[in-house]
């Protein structure tokens, strides 16, 4: 007997009676507890399934997850591998691939491959889903590149006694071998000389550099020259350009000198007043000469100092003075773009624009005549507030738009207010607009 009406979730018990055409009997025993719940079957195959990439003797394929998964989660995929003339697949995986992409290994070079992917739950299998193309395995033939990593294109300059370090990436199928000559002769290691090539990065590392080290350095094509530098100069101009609640931004100018280098960059470092140790702001270095110092805490003092790096080692540090981190507070001050009375007609469209200025940035509201209540967003009337400024727009202007609007800008340092006066006028009869042929 199938029972219906079931809420899933909910424990039941069951009984039967027996019935003839004397009566019916007394329930049976009661069935133990059973909780009403979902039917689990198996998943439904992987879906999309890909060829990302292969050699000679591997495969890159992936796929995404069944759109059912039977009302039990997936437990994870195997790999199912037919080589070509044979109608026998072969299972890949002996455990269960937990992410939806796997590397088909062992494939022999020059045959043909069809492989194809199911999904597993406590059930059972799925059907299998089967990439769509057939694979050949051979390596995929690309012509050797090699790209210089920006920090050292054209030419590295370094401090005798530092690490050389030159990168390169190489694209090439297969691995290319690498070479590295100096002045076009090849390079061997050697005591101060590492070469590591983990593509697709190639580097050469000399150690100790010393003035014999300058030259030209090649894989398959110039590649840089080197030369020491020295120390950059301080950064210029180093103040505090705007103070907040709980931020300080800082901004500063290029050194006259870099020390022979364009690749220049900046420390930037707080320090409370009780403090004894100063605090780096970011990690590694920033490029750019202006930095927001937040995460500052209201109403302490703090100081801030900036220096310039390079290859060569960083400058001296160039300190501010004492700043007390709080809220700048600026009155309001609203200025409407009106000058006199503004006259429309009826039906025309009546826009109104009004400089807002204040720290922090104010709340603004619009009026209308005497009252105090604040007017509303509707469909002939829009109302559009940014950082310095407050529009009001109307349209289909009519008789009872006219009369005096007022815009409040408020914030914690006060309030402050702009009036201008709108006057509607009804069309005129023998105006254009109602003037037929």
């Amino acid at each position: 007997v199938v029972v219906s009406g079931l809420f899933e979730g909910n424990t039941y018990e069951f009984r039967v009676f027996a019935e003839n055409i004397a009566g019916i009997s007394e329930p049976s025993l009661t069935s133990d507890p059973i909780k009403a719940t979902r039917a689990i079957t198996k998943p439904g195959p992987p879906g999309n399934p890909k060829l990302k990439d292969w050699s000679k003797s591997y495969a890159d394929i992936c796929w995404t997850k069944p759109t059912r998964d039977g009302g039990s989660p997936i437990l994870g995929y195997f790999i199912e591998v037919q080589k070509s003339g044979s109608a026998q697949w072969d299972r890949i995986n002996k455990d269960l691939i937990k992410i939806c992409a796997y590397r088909v290994p062992g494939l022999i070079e020059g045959m043909e491959y069809r492989i194809r992917i199911r999904a597993t739950n406590k059930v059972g299998d799925s059907e299998p889903r089967e990439v769509p193309e057939t694979i050949l395995a051979k390596d995929i033939l690309v012509p050797p590149e090699v790209v210089v990593d920006v920090s050292c294109r054209d030419s590295v300059t370094v401090r005798a006694g530092q690490i050389i370090s030159l990168i390169t990436r190489v694209k090439g199928r297969p691995d290319p071998e690498i070479t590295w000559t100096k002045d076009a002769r090849a390079l061997s290691r050697e005591k101060r000389l590492e070469m590591n090539n983990n593509y697709p990065v190639c580097e050469l590392i000399i150690s100790d550099a010393i003035r014999s080290d300058y030259g030209k350095y090649e894989t398959k094509s110039p590649v840089l020259a080197v030369d020491p530098i020295e120390k950059p100069g301080e950064p210029i101009d180093f103040h505090i350009s705007e103070v907040g609640k709980t931020f300080c931004f800082l901004k500063w100018k290029k050194p006259d000198n870099d020390g022979g280098s364009r690749n220049i960059a900046y420390h930037i470092e707080k320090k409370p007043k009780e403090a004894e140790e100063w605090e780096r702001l970011h990690k590694g270095a920033i490029k750019e000469t202006y930095f927001m110092a937040d995460r500052c805490i209201e109403n302490q003092i703090y100081q801030f100092r900036v220096q310039t790096k390079n290859e060569g080692g960083e400058s001296n540090w160039v300190t501010t003075g004492e700043v007390l981190v709080k809220e700048q507070l600026v009155l309001p001050e609203v200025k409407i773009k009106l000058d006199g009375t503004l006259v429309v007609r009826a039906g025309d469209s009546i826009a109104v624009e009004a400089i807002v200025k204040g720290k922090p940035q104010p709340d603004v509201k619009w009026t209308k005549d005497e009252t105090t209540e604040e007017i509303k967003k509707g469909p002939r009337l829009q109302l559009e507030t940014g950082a310095d400024f407050s529009k009001l727009l109307i349209t289909g202007a009519r008789r009872t738009d006219s009369g005096k609007y007022v815009v409040t800008a408020s914030n914690s340092a006060g309030t402050s207010s702009a009036k201008c006066t709108i006057n509607v006028k009804a069309r005129s009869l023998h105006s254009k607009d109602n003037i037929s042929n």
